[in-house]
């Protein structure tokens, strides 16, 4: 398919728009991190940021393959977010998200090596904002191995718009289940940087449609 020159303008102003909630200010303030472990072996790390008045969980992920850790995601999601509570269409979207994106980086990687299968990678961020929340999907480019991840680049791929309340609350249930943080700790981490989560939708959380 071609793009004619206004369709190449608005892919090229979309893409924009994605890296700029993405981009680094200089501001980053770390307040904690962890490993993420599939048994004894380090598959990425989990961070907790303040980027001026952002609250931002991220999570790198490097992996073979990849689609196994995210399967594991969407078992705690399912889990986490039944359809019955609020919450839970970001929670269908989040995975469904995640799923699409993990075979596209995969489909890439697949083209663009040879010889044994190298790691994917995979970074997820939660941002809890004043003005909305949401989540980025995409890859990263680093030295080293997890948990000593030197990030060189970021690439965004896809932004979801998600439901506060679910942001807010995944972000405390991914610090307590990954980093093993009982929840006294998770909110004296959180205290100085992160609301109490909005109340949740009182709309109703009928599943989402196959």
């Amino acid at each position: 398919m071609k793009l004619g020159s206004l369709g190449l303008l608005a892919l090229l102003a979309l893409c924009v728009s994605v890296r700029a909630t993405e981009s680094s200010t200089g501001s980053d303030r770390l307040l904690y991190q962890c490993p993420i472990r599939a048994g004894d072996a380090a598959i990425g790390e989990v961070r907790l940021l303040t980027r001026q008045d952002h609250t931002i969980l991220e999570v790198l992920l490097q992996a073979v393959p990849m689609r196994r850790v995210v399967a594991e995601i969407r078992k705690k999601e399912e889990s986490n977010w039944p359809p019955t509570r609020s919450g839970a269409p970001s929670s269908q979207r989040y995975v469904a998200a995640l799923e699409k994106i993990q075979r596209q980086l995969w489909q890439q990687r697949a083209r663009s090596a040879r010889g044994p299968n190298p790691p994917q990678r995979l970074r997820i961020t939660f941002v809890a904002a004043p003005d909305g929340s949401w989540v980025t999907l995409g890859s990263f480019e680093a030295r080293g191995e997890p948990p000593s991840l030197e990030v060189l680049e970021t690439t965004p791929i896809e932004r979801l718009d998600l439901e506060p309340y679910y942001v807010h609350e995944n972000i405390r249930l991914i610090l307590a289940d990954t980093c093993g943080l009982d929840l006294g700790k998770v909110e004296n981490l959180l205290a100085s940087t992160l609301q109490a989560p909005p109340a949740p939708s009182t709309r109703p959380t009928a599943a989402a449609s196959p």
